[in-house]
């Protein structure tokens, strides 16, 4: 896919399944967004992994270094911490 967006000068938003922080585990998640970022520097794309209601997935995703988060519902809290941490929580792409 970012390929694809490289060859056609796109900036895709690529989102994990849901309660992929659980399932994959948050350092994974942040070492495949840093990944992508080496091997694709000239590609924009934002990476938003999937924490479901769970705080303390979303909590490990920001401190492994994950830029957007999605949790549902809504976590105000969360979202506070992440803007403090200089990432964000979004409301999952439908």
């Amino acid at each position: 896919m970012l390929t694809a967006a490289r060859e056609q000068k796109h900036a895709p938003v690529l989102l994990t399944p849901e309660n992929a922080a659980a399932t994959y585990g948050a350092g994974y998640l942040a070492a495949l967004q840093d990944r992508a970022r080496e091997e694709f520097p000239d590609v924009a794309f934002t990476l938003i992994v999937d924490c479901g209601d769970t705080p303390g997935y979303a909590l490990a995703c920001l401190r492994a270094g994950v830029a957007k988060i999605s949790m549902s519902p809504h976590n105000d809290k969360i979202a506070d911490i992440a803007r403090q941490m200089g990432a964000e929580l979004v409301r999952r792409p439908t």
